[in-house]
């Protein structure tokens, strides 16, 4: 089929889930600041939602009702928005270090906590964890310039919310 992308998007991003009764794929786009939904039995672009800028990972997990997505490759490196898999609507957008890049939220096996890169070097670098359900922090670990932590039984299980 023929799908609605502008461009390439990052093959390792897209994650799936149902939606009002059938499996969606859900994927950002690298030039765009959209991420598209595309409903897997005909391919049809379900929704574009809008934005705060091209980015690199979304993740997302079965236990949670909510999808990660990063806005890495634009001005708003430092936001991470969060979309309500029910509404397909931004819930919240969240920025853990003003103008540092956060990117790349992994899930644990359980979709309790939600883990984020500020993928900068130390001081301001740090794993930051948070309550999936939530969306308050619970911990900050420094680090210095963390990127990709992937989840290896999210991926050997077939986790919906992770790519494989």
């Amino acid at each position: 089929a023929d799908l609605e992308l502008d461009g390439m998007p990052h093959l390792a991003s897209g994650i799936v889930w149902d939606y009002q009764g059938r499996p969606v794929m859900v994927t950002p786009h690298l030039k765009k600041a959209q991420v598209s939904v595309i409903d897997l039995k005909d391919y049809h672009t379900v929704k574009a939602i809008e934005t705060l800028g091209p980015g690199f990972f979304m993740r997302s997990h079965e236990a949670s009702p909510y999808a990660w997505v990063d806005a890495s490759f634009s001005a708003n490196k430092d936001a991470v928005q969060i979309i309500d898999k029910a509404t397909l609507e931004i819930a919240r957008t969240l920025r853990p270090v003003p103008g540092k890049t956060s990117a790349h939220v992994e899930f644990d096996r359980y979709g309790k906590y939600a883990l984020l890169s500020i993928a900068e070097p130390a001081p301001e670098g740090a794993l930051v964890v948070y309550d999936a359900k939530t969306l308050e922090e619970v911990k900050r670990l420094p680090m210095n310039k963390p990127s990709g932590k992937y989840n290896v039984f999210n991926k050997i299980t077939r986790s919906a919310g992770t790519s494989h």
